[in-house]
């Protein structure tokens, strides 16, 4: 071999001495460098002697070094089914750098006979090439990155950006999205359009004419104005903008940055009405600091006092008061102080010497959960004092008065000493009214805490009131008498005044003990109440669990494979259980509203579209029985009023669904009027709502039955159409509830006409309640693969229940871990990372309430927690995602409402991970 390499020299030794790239042959036996160029050489920084008999790998960089691709590519060209290979890798030179290299091999062969003689490599050296093309990726990348981030900046922003063409129009190029929560148009809605597309009509020329000044830059760097939002609103905005010039000096475009100000232009109209309120009260009205120095007073304070604005501010309010009044009044402004709203009476002192008669509110001034002012608020009562002092001086009539009533009146001076009392009191109280004069009240009878404890001799809030002079309002406490019986009294305390001076009070008390039994059955009634509540959501909660276990399995049954008699089965199995479910959920909510606690909603109402969506309930019904059914919705309708939409559709459903029930032939006719008369309110309407059919009728005489609980008008008509008698009772108090009225028109065979009236508020088009808007065009995750990769926790005690969650969720691509109880639940995450969890809320050892509350200090956000419970209740809801839940389902649960809690925080589980 050695011999053929000699022979082939002159064919290349040229070339292989001078090329600028490196030339070298390799033994194609043993893959042993044979000869090495200088050039080979050079690049690699070894002498030819250091790398002959070296292997040809060697100087390849480990990480580049693909032994099962290199032996691939020799055995081709070996066996000539490739010609040539060629690759990019790193090389080590002798002193450990590294450089890029492109090295390409070939097979030489014996031009006589084609046997291998060895391996021919050429080297090129691409460092620097690589180099390059490095550093442009990285700039391409910085490019991107800074393009990324510029946009971001624009979509993510509150303001909305605007690039306008520099034409006459200023033609939209370019809006962010920030116009939907803006002005509620999508981006693609305004572009194109002229500038003043959505600036309000009024404030045009004003927009026009500032653009105009700017631009002679005559003009400031921003402007106020109203722009015109989709719905018809009016939004404040404050817009600057920035004129972009070509090399020319010529205008070519123009970048608006626009800021929604609506909410500090109303918190300035409310700053407006503050100080029309300060500024404009005939009362006096001041603002103190802590220290009771006035900060701020109004004219109706000058007025009131004879001092100038100058000598009242800055000064302490001191001055103003009558000395005997001093230390009151500074006791009920250091009450103020600690946060106390207080009502008081003071006398303070005319400039010109004159005491005037007061009453005095204080009202802390709270900012930040901290009192740092106070205001006052004084009235001038003079006038009304000297009335009530001269029919105080009318001591004859006071008497007959006092004798003649049925409560114990008493008086007492400054040391809670008794000075006169009604005969009503000495009865009471059973004293002879010679005996009582000049007595201490705590002597007379002992004032009780509600412990049952007495109250300190001295001290109770009765002598304290009168020691302070002031007074109590009524309120009710329980006193034992010197021959050791007990009374309940409802009492009130009124300080008596002369001349501006507290002289005593008048006590006004009255025997309560007669009302004790009428007090005890109230609570023996609420006790009931609470137990009749408690066994309902007990019972509600042992009817869903099995029910779940049933409604949830027939479903599941729906989805194999079932010949028709096994689907009719399984149909009847769902029905059955929908029927369950439906008078379960009437009983509860007929319980809920006889409690007083159904609680209802004033939010926007679509009318048409919430009758079109119970007649849609309804229709494949009506379409069984042959049945026309229809609606007719009055055009004085507004597009939308206030209430309550659950119960107002509910009221249909319950109507419109008698209707359906007993009709067999003809039509079922729903119709909605309005009224507007002004005996209905400025704002308000009266809907009246029709639900006329031609079905069998309800006798004249049984027609009274019909709204009361748990009626049936004929056990038969019950056998045929069955019925739990309580829709028509739940509509009527629900109508009721919402202060309305409900009746009925009907005869034998004419069919029947239920129509009842609400009064309703007009939903106001300025009004900033929000209105959700659901969209049908969501996307949803694929249902196979919704669970997929989502590690998922059941905690539930009912076996039937987890295997049938377990089940549903393996439709969706799911595999799950069961638990039996929330102290497992806990040990379970505190070991494996779930992203959702199941949980019960009724379980042994720990429910999952308190389940949820471990969990969370340790897991804020992941995994995302699901109620399942068998309360169905507002309050169950709320105690859930309270305690850190994020969703709730109701037993019985579908594979639709699994659906959904898994559209709804899939995504977001996803997404925490990439975050």
């Amino acid at each position: 071999m050695s011999k053929s390499i000699t022979e082939s020299r002159s064919l290349f030794e040229q070339l292989y001495t001078h090329a600028p790239i490196g030339i070298a042959v390799a033994s194609h036996v043993n893959g042993r460098w044979l000869q090495l160029n200088p050039a080979f050489c050079e690049m690699l920084a070894y002498s030819e002697d250091e790398l002959i008999d070296t292997s040809v790998i060697h100087m390849i960089y480990e990480e580049d070094l693909h032994m099962e691709e290199f032996r691939s590519k020799f055995w081709e060209m070996t066996h000539e089914t490739s010609p040539m290979y060629e690759t990019e890798v790193r090389l080590k030179r002798k002193d450990g750098s590294l450089l890029w290299s492109t090295l390409r091999a070939c097979i030489v062969r014996d031009e006589t006979n084609g046997e291998p003689l060895y391996l021919l490599v050429q080297a090129a050296d691409i460092t620097k090439q690589k180099d390059a093309e490095e550093i442009l990726i990285v700039q391409r990348k910085q490019l991107e990155e800074s393009s990324r981030i510029s946009r971001l900046l624009a979509e993510s922003s509150l303001d909305l950006i605007a690039i306008h063409d520099a034409d006459s129009s200023r033609t939209f190029k370019y809006v962010s999205n920030a116009c939907k929560s803006m002005l509620g148009y999508e981006p693609e809605e305004i572009i194109g359009k002229p500038g003043t597309f959505v600036i309000y009509p009024e404030d045009v020329p004003m927009v026009e004419a500032y653009v105009e000044e700017q631009r002679k830059g005559l003009a400031p760097k921003r402007i106020n104005y109203r722009l015109l939002h989709k719905d018809g609103s009016t939004v404040w905005a404050d817009t600057i903008t920035h004129y972009v010039y070509d090399s020319a000096g010529e205008l070519i475009e123009l970048v608006a940055v626009t800021r929604d100000i609506t909410a500090s232009q109303q918190q300035q109209l409310s700053m407006q009405e503050y100080r029309s309120l300060f500024d404009c009260n005939p009362l006096g009205v001041a603002s103190l600091d802590l220290e009771g120095n006035l900060l701020k007073a109004n004219m109706g304070q000058e007025q009131l006092t004879g001092h100038t604005k100058e000598e009242l501010l800055s000064r302490p309010f001191d001055h103003l008061i009558d000395p005997v009044d001093l230390e009151k009044t500074r006791y009920h402004f250091e009450e103020t102080v600690k946060g106390n709203a207080q009502s008081y009476e003071i006398g303070l002192i005319h400039k010109n010497g004159q005491r005037i008669e007061t009453n005095v509110i204080n009202v802390p001034i709270i900012l930040e959960d901290k009192v740092v002012g106070v205001y006052g608020i004084t009235s001038d009562i003079t006038e009304s004092k000297r009335y009530v002092e001269e029919i105080e001086n009318l001591s004859y009539e006071r008497a007959l008065i006092l004798n003649g009533m049925s409560e114990g009146v008493i008086g007492l001076d400054l040391d809670g000493n008794l000075n006169f009392a009604n005969p009503a009191a000495a009865e009471i109280m059973n004293f002879c009214p010679s005996e009582m004069n000049g007595k201490p009240l705590d002597q007379m009878m002992i004032q009780m805490q509600s412990e049952g404890i007495p109250y300190p001799s001295k001290d109770t809030p009765i002598l304290q009131a009168v020691r302070e002079g002031r007074g109590l309002p009524r309120t009710e406490s329980v006193f034992w008498r010197q021959d050791g019986s007990s009374f309940l009294a409802e009492f009130q305390l009124k300080p008596i005044m002369d001349q501006g001076r507290t002289r005593g009070a008048v006590l006004v008390f009255r025997d309560m003990t007669s009302v004790k039994d009428i007090i005890r059955a109230k609570e023996a009634a609420e006790h009931a109440d609470r137990a009749k509540s408690e066994f309902l959501a007990i019972m509600s909660h042992e009817l869903r669990t099995p029910l779940n276990g049933i409604m949830g399995m027939a479903h599941l049954l729906m989805e194999t494979e079932l010949d028709d008699e096994q689907k009719g089965f399984a149909e009847i199995m769902i029905d059955s259980g929908e029927s369950l479910l439906y008078i379960l959920n009437e009983i509860l909510d007929f319980s809920k509203i006889e409690a007083g606690k159904m609680d209802l909603e004033r939010a926007p109402v679509d009318i048409k579209a919430m009758l079109g969506g119970v007649i849609e309930l309804f229709a494949l019904k009506a379409s069984e029985k042959n049945i026309e059914l229809y609606y007719e919705v009055s055009d004085h309708i507004p597009e939308r009023i206030r209430g309550d939409e659950t119960r107002i559709r509910q009221i249909l459903i319950n109507l419109v669904g008698n209707a359906v029930k007993f009709t067999e032939q003809g039509r079922i006719m729903v119709s909605v009027g309005a009224d507007f008369s002004d005996e209905h309110g400025q704002d308000n309407l009266m809907l009246t709502f029709k639900v006329r059919d031609t079905g069998i009728g309800i006798p004249i005489e049984k027609q009274h039955q019909l709204f009361q609980s748990f009626s049936q008008l004929d056990p038969a008509i019950n056998r045929k159409f069955g019925g739990t008698g309580l829709g028509l009772a739940i509509s009527k108090k629900l109508v009721e509830l919402m202060g309305g009225a409900i009746g009925v028109q009907s005869e034998i065979g004419e069919g029947a006409e239920f129509q009842f009236t609400l009064v309703v508020e007009r939903w106001l088009e300025e009004s900033n309640d929000p209105i959700d808007i659901t969209t049908n065009d969501e996307l949803q995750l694929d249902r196979a693969s919704l669970a997929h990769d989502i590690k998922i926790l059941i905690a539930e005690d009912q076996a039937v229940n987890s295997h049938l969650l377990e089940e549903m969720l393996r439709k969706f691509g799911g595999v799950c871990d069961i638990v039996e109880n929330g102290a497992q639940a806990v040990d379970s995450l505190n070991k494996v990372q779930y992203d959702l969890v199941f949980m019960d809320i009724q379980m042994p050892v720990m429910d999952g309430i308190e389940a949820t509350c471990h969990i969370r200090q340790s897991h804020p956000d992941i995994p995302v927690i699901a109620a399942i419970t068998a309360f169905a209740g507002a309050g169950d809801r709320e105690e859930c995602l309270k305690c850190g839940m994020q969703d709730f389902i109701s037993k019985p649960f579908h594979s639709t409402e699994i659906s959904r809690v898994l559209n709804t925080w899939v995504p977001y589980i996803r997404s925490q991970r990439v975050t």
